[in-house]
């Protein structure tokens, strides 16, 4: 892979983005891996305005990081990001690295983008679409980690119900994907901030959620695994499944 198939961008550690203890939240990861996926879709000329121009827009469907440490307030960050390969026959898929300022690994992700039309907003796969080509390096990887189907268990505990507002709404008019990593968070009890902390994320998102529908978010019981959690989120609007999570706890690493 060449250097020209990665986007790179450093950045500072905002007071904005950073939890109780000054640490980056997992949620301004999301927001800047979404943002520079963005941002180099552009630059390869498939971004937001050409896309919708031919009548088209990118979803993300499955996205999964694994933290090593978690940057302060104030740090230095360093992403890369690449297009990777399609997937499937179905996914495109796309590796994100972050570094510290010393060039150590701060964390490790992959993504899978979906193609949906504009005006039916459903799916259209890569073989429909001959003229949409991106740099492919399925050999370079930074999370060489499959993003498989999460069955989830219907049942749990009721941890938020909340209405889709102004502010959760992005430029497609659904519920923006980092606000799913957002009410994750707030699903988690707050005691396990106190010894614990993210190792790893998973979220596959299935249906979408529009201005004014009202998400349920369920804690799921995942047996024999009492440092894995498991979370869905429901439309009970439209009685469909919005998205289903898998958090990963270790004992914090300091």
């Amino acid at each position: 892979m060449t250097q020209a198939f990665k986007f790179q961008r450093t950045f500072s550690v905002s007071t904005y983005d950073c939890d109780f203890e000054g640490r980056w939240k997992p949620t301004a990861f999301f927001q800047v891996m979404s943002e520079s996926a963005a941002n180099h879709a552009d630059l390869l000329g498939v971004g937001y305005k050409a896309m919708l121009e031919v009548g088209y827009f990118w979803v993300l469907s499955r996205f999964k990081v694994r933290f090593l440490k978690y940057p302060q307030m104030g740090d230095l960050v360093h992403l890369k990001t690449w297009p990777k390969t399609i997937q499937q026959k179905l996914f495109y898929v796309r590796d994100y690295e972050f570094f510290d300022q010393s060039e150590e690994p701060v964390a490790l992700a992959t993504s899978a983008w979906l193609v949906l039309d504009a005006n039916a907003r459903r799916l259209v796969p890569p073989a429909s679409l001959p003229g949409l080509k991106l740099p492919s390096n399925p050999e370079a990887f930074a999370l060489d980690e499959p993003l498989e189907k999460l069955k989830m268990d219907e049942n749990g505990e009721v941890k938020i119900r909340q209405k889709a507002s102004y502010s959760a709404i992005d430029l497609v008019g659904h519920v923006n994907n980092t606000r799913y990593i957002d009410l994750i968070c707030d699903s988690v009890d707050i005691a396990h901030y106190q010894t614990q902390e993210f190792d790893s994320l998973q979220i596959n998102f299935d249906k979408e959620v529009r201005l004014g529908e009202e998400v349920e978010v369920r804690e799921t019981l995942l047996q024999e695994e009492p440092m894995k959690l498991g979370f869905v989120g429901n439309n009970l609007s439209r009685q469909t499944r919005a998205f289903e999570a898998v958090v990963q706890l270790r004992p914090k690493l300091g």
